[in-house]
């Protein structure tokens, strides 16, 4: 594994020449209390290379190659990769190709690569290191060859999918999608104190205790920062809870309650029993009322009219049939918020269907007249 800078350098000056990459990351997030960038796969049609992503290493190489518009950069289910690399890492992307979004528009049944990859070459990929600690140096062979799978075939599956996509007249679609995940970006998100609500069964909890899983939970989270770990591994949900059902008097009354991790320093277990007496001890908190459903989702604002739902439920209604017809799923036609801001626009000319938010020229041409048609419909 690459974990010097000039060994990188001169991976960098070799790909220099490669029209087309594969290109895999895997990260940290089940074991750290961030995500943290562990091991960068790349693939060319020579051979491969795992870079440590956890070694302080210039980036800035890497990232021209990623950000060139003539270089493909193939990925299967690279948005998650793609967004954390450019929110963390400052990495932009051009031009990328995703094996699964076009297994995807394709229709093809299983898109994950395991699937994909047993349908196309008969090679089966071993789940065993799915939720493996990546941390770990140096990279247990085994390990390595795992994340190696990941970019080894991704070129061959992409000169198939790419065929197939051309030969079906899809292919327009296909770059439309690969432009989303290329401009995908996943910002990191703060510790929100209030998602205490979300432990399963909080809802259950007597109005008096609530403030005391809302201190546990917040206590859990400082912990599992300053340990740099996930907070689950401090401690699960479940256990909060049980917790505040035993309300232990003392540190030997705590770490006999059920799910306690017993390795977890002294110092930390009366941080906890701390935030138990202070939340038993406030005042109660009303539980939050569930946010209501909005209709039409991220595209369009405030609830339909009546007029607008019936135009909905005869979208949807096409979209299923269509769906069916191309044999791809129906988010691949139109999802419900594009949907529901065709609703509330009520296009009554192509023009005015083009207008709509989230009406790429690809679906214009080949959804456009019925759209329209089943527009006209609902609202006679």
């Amino acid at each position: 594994m690459i974990d010097d800078q000039t060994r990188l350098d001169r991976l960098i000056q070799q790909l220099a020449d490669e029209p087309v990459l594969a290109l895999d990351c895997e990260m940290d997030s089940m074991y750290a209390y961030g995500t943290s960038l562990c091991v960068v796969q790349l693939g060319w049609p020579e051979g491969e290379a795992l870079i440590d992503g956890l070694a302080e290493l210039d980036w800035s190489g890497l990232g021209e190659l990623f950000a060139d518009p003539e270089r493909v950069k193939v990925v299967h289910g690279g948005e998650n990769d793609v967004g954390l690399l450019r929110d963390r890492w400052g990495l932009n992307f051009e031009c990328v190709f995703d094996t699964m979004i076009a297994s995807q528009i394709l229709g093809h049944d299983g898109c994950g690569l395991a699937a994909v990859l047993k349908r196309h070459f008969d090679v089966h990929v071993s789940k065993k290191y799915q939720k493996a600690d990546w941390r770990i140096r140096p990279l247990p062979e085994e390990q390595a060859e795992y994340a190696a799978m990941d970019v080894r075939w991704l070129l061959p599956l992409r000169e198939i999918l790419l065929a197939e996509l051309q030969q079906l007249g899809r292919d327009e679609e296909a770059v439309s999608e690969f432009g989303r995940v290329a401009r995908a970006c996943i910002p990191e998100k703060p510790f929100d104190p209030e998602n205490w609500v979300r432990v399963k069964d909080s809802r259950e909890l007597p109005a008096s205790r609530r403030a005391a899983l809302k201190a546990l939970y917040a206590a859990r989270n400082a912990i599992a920062k300053r340990m740099d770990c996930a907070p689950y591994r401090v401690m699960h949900d479940g256990t909060l809870l049980e917790l505040i059902r035993r309300n232990p008097r003392g540190v030997e009354a705590f770490r006999k309650v059920r799910g306690t991790n017993r390795k977890l320093p002294l110092a930390d277990v009366e941080d906890m029993l701390a935030a138990l007496l202070e939340g038993l001890a406030a005042d109660e908190i009303p539980y939050p009322k569930r946010a209501g459903r909005r209709r039409g989702g991220d595209l369009g604002e405030g609830r339909l009219d009546p007029g607008q739902e019936r135009t909905l439920k005869a979208l949807r209604r096409w979209r299923t049939q269509r769906a069916e017809t191309r044999g791809v799923d129906v988010s691949r036609v139109a999802t419900t918020a594009l949907l529901a801001a065709i609703s509330r626009a009520a296009p009554s000319s192509p023009e005015a269907l083009e207008a709509v938010a989230g009406m790429e020229p690809w679906r214009l041409r080949e959804y456009g007249d019925d759209l329209l048609r089943v527009v006209t419909e609902s609202l006679s």
